[in-house]
């Protein structure tokens, strides 16, 4: 472990801890907040001066912009869902592995899994993401993103349970396990699942941990690590667990895995798609220098471990040499250092926010609006700089949007100053 682990040990809580490993500027502690007032961004890649945050006034100004507090009382939350078509029944997931279903209407919690002592939760392992099956409301299934050692050694499992809120679910009342994947470290595993509207899964990795990706997993599309999956449950027989859509990219490829959409990933910790136009955000954290977004296409390779946002990694030589797919944004270590992906905005409270990808920082506690122009050129407004460690987002089906405090275990929506 380098020395810059400390200050993740410590500011992330053991969760984040390796996210950022290489930039000796990580040291700062997280309340040395940047003075700096404009985001050093990029829009594209030949802009040598970086756009300002800037405020933009109509019916709902950007200074209106807050929050409200939903839920307290969470440890470690790691993520946020709905029950498809209910907006009062939230669902957050514990890093430690419980699950709880929230009524918004009267605050009620209640416990609907105990996974505790089956999750592996060292750094940034533990239990990370869920996705409700397309077909829920008919066949109540879910799936679940969680890091375990119930194999002997750390692996991401992709497990799909029946939704029984009559009794809190167990370890061994999984349906079944579709995916298997070795983690040779603790950080860098990734943990969203979402079903996109071609109602298949898409299951981001990162590349495995460590620095530097030392195993050269985001430019090896023989390996799970460092990539975007998209598979279809099986739910006609109990094996195989799953199928790979016919026009997944790499299907018929030699020497790239089947399951593959995408790959040159460093960590995809949140992503999502806009409802709207269907388009994939995804997240990357980065290491040394920059945070990105990218607008996730079948088939492309996103560049790490040789490009590090629009930049080369470690003059490394095949960064001239080789094409990669440019992310749409990019923010510099000087105003965030680990970004945490969120959604398009497309509920009807904020219309100022309608169109806009919405993202935080989880060491800076910024939240920003972006609005995606086209695949060169984005603009990016600050929303607002908070003292949360932002660790995920949440939509309703209102598509009004939620987020989770870390480190105090509370929930917020966005929401109009009162």
């Amino acid at each position: 472990m380098r020395p810059q682990s400390f200050f993740r040990v410590i500011s992330f809580l053991a969760f984040f801890g390796y996210l950022l490993v290489g930039s000796a500027q990580n040291l700062l502690s997280k309340t040395s907040h940047p003075k700096k007032e404009n985001s050093t961004s990029t829009a594209k890649k030949s802009d040598s001066k970086q756009p300002k945050e800037d405020v933009v006034t109509s019916t709902v100004r950007w200074s209106d912009l807050s929050w409200t507090e939903v839920g307290t009382g969470f440890q470690e939350p790691t993520d946020i869902q709905f029950l498809p078509g209910q907006t009062s029944s939230m669902i957050i997931l514990e890093k430690r592995g419980k699950i709880f279903l929230v009524n918004l209407e009267n605050q009620s919690k209640q416990l609907i899994a105990n996974f505790v002592g089956s999750v592996e939760t060292r750094s940034e392992e533990g239990l990370l993401g869920l996705a409700f099956h397309p077909d829920f409301l008919k066949n109540k299934l879910f799936y679940l993103n969680v890091v375990s050692k119930e194999s002997g050694k750390d692996q991401t499992m992709i497990l799909e349970f029946e939704w029984n809120a009559e009794r809190i679910l167990g370890w061994n009342d999984r349906r079944r396990v579709l995916l298997r994947v070795d983690q040779p470290y603790s950080n860098h595993n990734a943990g969203q699942l979402a079903f996109g509207p071609d109602r298949k899964l898409y299951i981001g990795l990162g590349d495995g941990g460590a620095a530097n990706d030392p195993y050269k997993n985001g430019q090896n599309p023989n390996t799970f690590l460092g990539s975007m999956l998209r598979i279809e449950p099986n739910l006609q027989a109990i094996a195989p667990a799953y199928t790979v859509p016919e026009d997944n990219p790499f299907r018929n490829t030699p020497n790239h895995l089947p399951e593959i959409y995408a790959y040159g990933f460093r960590n995809p910790w949140r992503y999502s798609f806009d409802s709207k136009t269907g388009e994939l955000y995804v997240a990357d954290v980065g290491q040394n220098l920059y945070e990105e977004i990218d607008l996730v296409k079948k088939g492309k390779n996103y560049g790490w471990n040789v490009k590090e946002g629009f930049h080369c990694f470690q003059s490394n030589p095949d960064c001239k040499k080789r094409t990669f797919e440019d992310p749409i944004y990019e923010y510099d270590h000087s105003v965030g250092r680990s970004i945490t992906g969120g959604y398009v905005y497309r509920g009807k409270k904020l219309p100022i926010l309608e169109g806009h990808y919405i993202f935080a920082d989880f060491v800076s506690g910024r939240i920003w609006a972006l609005h995606k122009e086209d695949t060169r050129k984005s603009q990016v407004k600050l929303i607002s700089k908070t003292n949360f460690s932002i660790s995920t987002f949440g939509q309703d089906p209102a598509g009004e949007l939620y987020f989770a405090d870390f480190q105090l275990g509370n929930i917020y929506r966005l929401a109009k100053k009162n």
